[in-house]
């Protein structure tokens, strides 16, 4: 996924950024600048772990 399509469906799928942060164990703080567009970089493993809670999310509903 690029970061947009990561946006996209973070807001489709109504996940607050707290809730990306407690089930992923990036820090709050690189979530809330990546969400916001502040920035457009993220580490590698964190990506992934964010991705793969928004399939998992996608999948529950």
């Amino acid at each position: 996924m690029d970061n947009q399509e990561l946006r996209t469906r973070k807001e489709e799928l109504g996940l607050s950024d707290f809730k990306v942060n407690y089930k992923t164990g990036v820090h709050l703080g690189v979530i809330e600048d990546f969400f916001a567009g502040r920035t457009e970089t993220l580490d590698p493993r964190d990506r992934k772990r964010i991705e793969d809670l928004i399939e998992a999310e996608g999948k529950k509903k």
